[in-house]
């Protein structure tokens, strides 16, 4: 089990400057608090037995909602109407490089 770690003042501080913040003391230890029982809470987890459980790799069975893809021939010329610049019967775009 790993060993659980204090959030102390000076986390909140370093978190506060990483996030570029200012925070007061009384904030600072508002945030100790607060952030050392969501830790608390999380380290629940730990306590679950998932030892005999199988292997989930989605908890939700999604299923492909889409169609499947129907190719089908489209006028060229139809095409051609569209896009704003061409030469001949192809289309220009900007060169990518």
């Amino acid at each position: 089990m790993p060993q659980k770690r204090k959030i102390t003042a000076k986390d909140i501080k370093h978190l506060a400057w990483l996030a570029k913040l200012e925070l007061s003391k009384k904030e600072v230890e508002a945030f100790r608090s607060q952030l050392s029982k969501i830790l608390e809470y999380f380290s629940k987890i730990d306590e679950a037995d998932v030892e005999n459980l199988p292997p989930t790799f989605h908890v939700v069975k999604h299923y492909n909602v889409l169609r499947e893809d129907e190719p089908r021939q489209f006028p060229s010329d139809l095409v051609l109407q569209n896009p704003p610049k061409k030469k001949g019967r192809f289309i220009k775009a900007a060169r990518i490089v």
